[in-house]
Order: structure tokens, then C-alpha cells, then sequence
């Protein structure tokens, strides 16, 4: 993850885009909220997560899923 200033972004924005291209890149700013530029493809896989995780039954579902599967692959290692 990088960081720059707005004004560094106003200046170089070509460069700032290819950094965001590979990570998120956090603005800072000297009056407000630090923003953040990344990918669309990285922006809808934040949104994604966001909605797997909006409900607590969904969440709780997902988060035995994971359990169970980290489980399955620590007997499969085990067994190895």
C-alpha cells in the first residue's frame, strides 16, 4: 500500500494511476478525509465481501464454512 499527497496526485496522476492499478493508494489530504484509489475490480470484491457479511446468519454461515474447510485440509495434511 502507498500513500501520497493530493497535491502529488494532481501533479503525477498517470503514475498515481498505475500505482493504484496494482494496490490501494491512500490520498492524504491536509483538510479532511484521507481517500482511496484502487481498482474496480478490488472495489467490487470489497462490495462483494460487504454483502457476503451484511447479516449475521450470513455471516455466521460463512464463517463455519471457513472453519470446516481449514479443518478438512488440516486432516488431509495430517494424514499426509
Amino acid at each position: 500500500m502507498h500513500a501520497i499527497s493530493l497535491e502529488y496526485l494532481r501533479n503525477h496522476f498517470d503514475e498515481a494511476v498505475a500505482m493504484a492499478e496494482v494496490g490501494e493508494l491512500i490520498i492524504t489530504r491536509d483538510s479532511g478525509s484521507n481517500l482511496v484509489l484502487l481498482s474496480e475490480s478490488d472495489w467490487r470484491t470489497l462490495q462483494e465481501i460487504a454483502h457476503l457479511f451484511s447479516t449475521p446468519l450470513n455471516a455466521d454461515r460463512l464463517q463455519l464454512s471457513l472453519q470446516t474447510s481449514r479443518a478438512n485440509a488440516q486432516n488431509k495434511t495430517d494424514v499426509t
